[in-house]
């Protein structure tokens, strides 16, 4: 028995439900699960102070030395952050100063571009003095 169109539309039709179910399914679940933030969090300060009212029975005089501890340390990871970021980009500013020797032609180029371009961003993120 040779097979009708009506056969193969069948198939063809479960094959898209399928696909579709899968889609779906897929982007569903996506959007429940909202991507970790980069870095840390922009209100950690607030948070932790909140996290430790709700801890421990803070003296108004106590709460006042959390609070200048909580704000040394968040002045501390910010200096050490922006630290870390500078000689991120001062390293990959080396490996290409390493590989543009090795390169011939036109990926040397480019990469002398990149490193033109990152050389600024280094010279922006470095403290003035």
């Amino acid at each position: 028995m040779k097979p009708k169109f009506r056969d193969h539309a069948v198939i063809l039709f479960a094959l898209v439900t399928v696909f579709v179910c899968g889609f779906a399914a897929g982007h569903i679940q996506g959007k429940k699960t909202a991507p970790p933030k980069p870095g840390v969090s922009a209100h950690w300060e607030q948070e932790t102070l909140s996290l430790l009212k709700r801890s421990l029975e803070l003296a108004p005089q106590e709460q006042v030395t959390v609070e200048r501890e909580i704000q040394r340390a968040a002045t501390r990871i910010r200096l050490k952050r922006d630290e870390t970021i500078l000689n991120y980009h001062e390293q990959i500013s080396e490996l290409y100063t390493r590989l543009i020797k090795e390169l011939d032609g036109p990926n040397a180029a480019k990469l002398k571009k990149e490193k033109q371009s990152l050389d600024e961003k280094i010279q922006a993120l470095r403290p003035q003095t």
